[in-house]
């Protein structure tokens, strides 16, 4: 296969999240602005109760895992199964099968922070059955290419929460170098007991849940799930086929200014770089999923860069209702932008209009109707790891 200049378009998507699995609930709940947390657990003595997280429902969690049992991959830990059951609703909302002769080359790639936490930590405890576990992160695209039913390249990532569109990015990489025209990509991330109690460490989650861009914030919410989209370019399209959107850019980088805080230089250079790559303008963007994690500094960024560079964008930012799915983070705010392309529709962030700060245009209180052709994602990380997707919409 030679290499290509051809157009990438997203045409299947499957999500599962707090809200549940699938894109209706998902965007319901987005467009409600209906918060899906419940208080977790602590994990250690001293860990003070009452700290709130999103969890997948466990109908949906063991509903996950036995479909992935059903496609052929019986080593399957819980960020497997997400990806797994995400890849196949993806594939069926593309119009595919597994095994679809399309697929044969089609590469696979997922995003991940704390890859088979649940089999880890179980192995590292000695409790549950683990004669079948897979460690090894790499068992997560392992397991989506084994039900896809794919010999092309699988492999993983793990950028921290920039993960999902660091993986997007390899999805185009590999079909404009000719290896593949067929990508399936997305993040995973699953409940982690470890990444529970390094927030903890940290004093990043607790008792409020978090609120994008307000004044008084304090809070990451941690939350769990999976989003993949189907990649496809332009020539194997096939007749009839509308796709959600086309991936028009991604660009990656890493400024590795800080362990944990974003760099102002680094995020804005992953910007133009996004924008530059895309050939549009700042001007030109519509709607911006901001990171948005609630947290102090990643929102002053943010915040900051948006109302100088992009002061006509509508921005909302998605954590406040499904909370931060870590890994799998950009993935939901792909599959959420490319519902907003697709309902002309930007939902609402949790967060009171009174309290915005930044003279941020933040769509607050009800989902907003809008004419948008362009809609940027962004997806930041703990060690300078900063990657952006933008997408346009597809039209007669």
């Amino acid at each position: 296969m030679s290499p290509s200049t051809s157009r990438i378009f997203v045409t299947g998507m499957g999500v599962i999240a707090p809200s549940g699995p699938g894109l209706d609930a998902f965007w319901r709940t987005l467009c409600d602005a209906e918060p899906c947390f419940t208080e977790l657990s602590p994990h250690y003595d001293g860990m003070r109760p009452g700290t709130l997280g999103g969890r997948v429902p466990a109908a949906a969690a063991e509903a996950a895992r036995a479909r992935a049992w059903r496609a052929g991959v019986p080593f399957a830990g819980t960020a497997s199964a997400y990806a797994v059951s995400c890849a196949l609703d993806a594939l069926a909302d593309a119009g595919l099968a597994p095994d679809d002769p399309l697929l044969g080359s089609a590469m696979v790639c997922v995003g991940t922070s704390d890859g088979q936490a649940d089999q880890f930590e179980a192995a590292v405890a000695g409790t549950g059955d683990t004669k079948d576990a897979r460690i090894s992160s790499y068992s997560v695209a392992e397991a989506v290419a084994l039900a896809v039913g794919t010999s092309g390249p699988a492999f993983v990532v793990q950028n921290t929460c920039a993960s999902a569109n660091v993986a997007l990015s390899c999805g185009v990489d590999m079909i404009q170098a000719g290896v593949c025209d067929v990508a399936v990509v997305g993040g995973a991330d699953a409940y982690s007991m470890k990444n529970i109690i390094g927030f903890n460490s940290i004093q990043a989650i607790g008792p409020e849940p978090c609120r994008p861009f307000a004044a008084g914030r304090r809070f990451v919410t941690p939350s769990e799930g999976a989003g993949i989209l189907v990649l496809q370019s332009e020539r194997s399209l096939r007749e009839g086929v509308t796709p959600w959107a086309e991936l028009l850019s991604v660009a990656v980088g890493n400024d590795a200014s800080h362990p944990t805080a974003l760099n102002p230089v680094g995020v804005a250079a992953c910007h133009e770089a996004a924008l530059a790559r895309a050939g549009i303008r700042p001007e030109d963007i519509d709607v911006i999923y901001a990171h948005g994690t609630g947290s102090v500094i990643n929102d002053e960024v943010e915040g900051k860069l948006f109302t100088s560079r992009y002061p006509q964008a509508a921005v909302t930012a998605i954590k406040g209702t499904v909370g931060h799915l870590m890994g799998a983070a950009g993935a939901a705010g792909a599959v959420a932008s490319c519902l907003t392309l697709r309902h002309g529709v930007v939902p609402p962030t949790a967060t009171d209009a009174d309290r915005v700060e930044f003279g941020l245009n933040l769509v607050t209180g009800t989902a907003r109707t809008a004419d948008v052709r362009h809609v940027q994602n962004n997806a930041f990380g703990f060690g300078g790891n900063n990657a952006i997707s933008i997408f346009r919409a597809v039209r007669p």
